[in-house]
């Protein structure tokens, strides 16, 4: 991964109605209004799902992803494939990724309730407990 590291307070954005995007049954697919400022690091690693959380995955960590409205996750012969708004693949599980964006960590927002509330505030919804305290908001 490289680029600036994020700061939670750099990004504007209001909460949507429906916090889960267009996914398959079974995986959560959090969704980020279109907005304002977008941090600007890369993220270079792989896409994976593990219990129904799609994570950026590179040396050992792995962030949830907080993905632009519009994006979208499918199933293609077996495996989950991430989309963008104009519908070109982004990523598909067990691949790799290079994506823009920046993320949320709990030593950087404050703690694990901080970090949470954070994306929870982004996505307009509950972030289950499976899926980590580690995010990466994925710019459009």
């Amino acid at each position: 991964m490289t680029g600036a590291r994020f700061f939670a307070a750099t990004l504007l954005f209001a909460a949507c109605a429906d916090p889960v995007g267009d996914a398959p049954a079974g995986v959560f697919f959090p969704t980020v209004p279109i907005g304002g400022d977008y941090p600007a690091a890369l993220f270079e690693g792989d896409l994976e799902i593990d219990e129904g959380c799609l994570y950026l995955t590179d040396h050992g960590e792995r962030w949830l992803a907080l993905w632009p409205e519009g994006y979208r996750a499918e199933r293609d012969e077996g495996l989950i494939r991430v989309l963008d708004r104009a519908g070109e693949v982004v990523g598909v599980d067990g691949g790799s990724i290079r994506v823009g964006g920046g993320e949320g960590r709990p030593v950087e927002i404050g703690s694990v309730e901080a970090a949470d509330h954070w994306a929870e505030g982004l996505t307009g919804g509950d972030i289950p407990e499976r899926c980590g305290h580690l995010y990466w908001i994925v710019s459009p």
